[in-house]
């Protein structure tokens, strides 16, 4: 299972489980099955700092009880150390803010003075251990703790506490003796520096990796090993660290091993999973998604942020409702357009025979750029599934192929575009919101007054000069080059179960992650579409999670939802599910998320006999001449080895590096 290193739904447990003889009204809102450790990732800044060693400096490190020199050193040994720390290299400010905003966002209680208080203490006490975490581990040491030491303030003693000045940056010269004192004084996301006493810890074990590093750091002996002999290649696999990928390579692999370890059984509808009913799984309105949301200083809304990152890290996919909720239909009425020409489309070209004589099969289109596109139509497994891959013409704005016009007359093509400018849309701002948010939590941005400001305006950079809307990119300050056929298609497809198998549903398509940033699938009339939840560890359907909440929401209201339709003021009617459409991330923002979002592992089911199942999926790619400029888009890589390999590649390099060999 995956660890969530950023806002995690679980990562309150901890929190709350020592809170809860304070307020026993307080009630955590997720299941206690899914908790699990606590984990930050914490990152120097690239500051001259001495970095926790010994001797001098804001950083210092010391046994706290001297030893002669000559006593043996035991890496099963567990003795106290004391440690100074810098507030400023070790990022304690930034982690106190998201640590205490996190607890907050998870709190449905108008919070009393107390509870606020013991919230604070907890995050700034937090906050302290786990710098003091990380300077162990700089310097060769893990912290042992008992399970009772893991509480508030058992893990060490802290003193000699001092604040910096939130607006300057320069520090206070009042010193406290004890975090209880300075808490009183301090505000969450305040750098403050720091003693600690008595730190329990022992000589860290190497790992296979550290250990062959530190032995042959050049590489030299591992070279010479492989020209004598071929390697087991799952051997050498099984060293990494999944949670550590530094290449494409391995990134891609990774998501092979995540796929095949999916199961292969396929349920009926009546017995999917739809979710349960934490934040990550609840609908999102796209009003909240918008620029215009963003806070007033141009950084992201946290809860917002937190609602996307919850849902696409620990459950792979995101729900919008396009209706805001029900209280305005234009989006929703090009959605309805949409699914009504599809519905038309496939009608005219049931049979196969038609459909090759209307319109041309997959052919590769260059004029994109990249030899990865085409546009065209196919069936396959005896019509089970039918496809039809059609893309923009970048200036004139027309779809390919263009016989599509003659299937579904001009009006047709245009609800095709509209629905793909809207859909789009949607998707270039949970990039934005993604990247903009682990771009803060990887310590980048630290120079200037807003690092959240800055996060985000860099991340719509990236949204609007590496994304491929279908549109010129415009005036631009980088080099690039672009196809006059866009990269991202809009994909129809028809799903459906008729064969001969003794199972009451199947895969109709397998398995699998995409290279693009977004994956958007509006949701249909006829759920299919199942994402693997590695919180959850099974198939969800997000589908039925959308028509869960139209169903509450039309009995909140009084109204009959068996209808399954939504008569609207101007007496238009539409489909309930024309309101909603499914987000899932693709290799690509897993790129620029720092490995934070993986790419969702998805499939498509059907129940034998049942309903076909219409699709219009838009797969956002990036333009594949321009290249992925880590500083300008992301702040830097912050020493991300996988950064570092794709910093000023293009991005069709980089879809190149991810394939198999032999697609290479």
């Amino acid at each position: 299972m995956r660890p969530f290193l950023l806002f995690p739904s679980w990562s309150l447990f901890l929190v709350i489980s020592c809170l809860l003889d304070k307020s026993s009204a307080f009630q955590p809102g997720f299941r206690q099955s899914s908790a699990r450790p606590l984990e930050f990732n914490l990152h120097l800044s690239d500051q001259n700092y001495d970095d926790g060693e010994v001797g001098t400096g804001d950083n210092w490190i010391e046994r706290s009880f001297p030893v002669d020199t000559e006593e043996g050193i035991s890496v099963k040994k567990v003795e106290d150390y004391n440690l100074g720390i810098s507030g400023e290299a070790f990022q304690t400010g930034p982690l106190s803010k998201k640590m205490f905003d996190a607890i907050c966002s998870r709190t449905s209680l108008d919070m009393s003075e107390e509870i606020r208080e013991a919230f604070i203490l907890y995050a700034m006490d937090f906050t302290a251990k786990e710098a003091v975490r990380a300077a162990l581990s700089q310097n060769g040491l893990e912290m042992v703790l008992q399970e009772e030491e893991e509480d508030q303030g058992m893990w060490g003693d802290v003193e000699a506490i001092r604040l910096y000045n939130v607006e300057t940056g320069s520090a206070i010269a009042k010193m406290y003796d004890s975090l209880e004192d300075a808490v009183k004084d301090w505000t969450p996301g305040q750098t403050f520096d720091f003693v600690g006493r008595q730190v329990p810890a022992k000589i860290r074990e190497l790992s296979v990796d550290e250990l062959v590093q530190a032995l042959d750091p050049d590489g030299k002996l591992r070279e010479e090993a492989t020209e004598e002999s071929t390697p087991d290649e799952e051997a050498l696999l099984s060293i990494f660290d999944e949670s550590e990928i530094s290449s494409l390579s391995e990134l891609a692999a990774d998501n092979i091993r995540r796929t095949e370890s999916t199961p292969r059984t396929a349920t009926k509808e009546d017995e999917a999973f739809p979710g349960f009913s934490s934040k990550g799984y609840s609908v999102i309105k796209r009003s909240d998604l918008a620029l215009a949301a963003r806070n007033a200083d141009g950084s992201e809304n946290e809860k917002t942020l937190m609602h996307v990152m919850d849902a696409l890290v620990s459950h792979g996919v995101l729900v919008v409702d396009m209706s805001d909720g029900g209280s305005k239909f234009d989006d929703t009425k090009v959605l309805a357009d949409l699914w009504q020409v599809t519905g038309d489309f496939f009608e005219k070209v049931q049979d196969d025979s038609v459909a090759a004589d209307l319109l041309p099969g997959m052919t590769t289109v260059a004029e994109t750029g990249s030899q990865h596109a085409r546009v065209g139509y196919s069936s396959f497994d005896s019509g089970s599934l039918k496809f039809l891959e059609t893309r923009r013409e970048r200036k004139t704005g027309d779809i390919l192929p263009k016989e599509l016009t003659d299937v579904v007359g001009a009006d047709g093509v245009q609800s095709f575009s509209s629905a793909f400018d809207l859909i789009t849309s949607a998707c270039k701002d949970i990039v934005r919101i993604a990247v903009a948010t682990c771009s803060v939590e990887y310590g980048a941005f630290q120079k200037g007054n807003n690092q959240g400001a800055q996060a985000s305006e860099a991340a719509n950079l990236l949204v609007e000069e590496v994304i491929d809307d279908g549109k010129p990119m415009g005036t631009t300050e980088i080099e690039h080059s672009e196809g006059t056929v866009s990269m991202s298609p809009h994909r129809l497809g028809r799903y459906s179960e008729g064969s001969d198998a003794e199972t009451v549903a199947r895969e109709v398509f397998g398995a699998h992650v995409d290279a693009t940033f977004i994956t958007a699938v509006p949701v249909a009339a006829t759920s299919g579409l199942e994402v693997y939840d590695e919180d959850a560890e099974k198939w969800y359907r997000p589908e039925l999670k959308a028509r869960e909440t139209w169903e509450a929401e039309k009995s909140e209201k009084g109204e009959d939802s068996s209808a399954l339709e939504e008569e609207l003021k101007d007496g238009v009617t539409i489909p309930w599910h024309s309101r909603y459409i499914v987000i899932m991330a693709g290799e690509q923002l897993q790129i620029a998320t720092r490995n934070e979002i993986p790419a969702t592992v998805h499939r498509v089911v059907a129940a034998k006999n049942g309903p076909f199942r219409l699709s219009a999926p838009i797969l956002l790619r990036p333009r594949p001449g321009t290249k992925f400029q880590v500083d300008r888009y992301l702040g830097g890589t912050m020493g991300n080895q996988l950064l570092l390999e794709c910093d000023g590649k293009t991005m069709d390099e980089i879809y190149d590096a991810t394939q198999p060999q032999s697609y290479q």
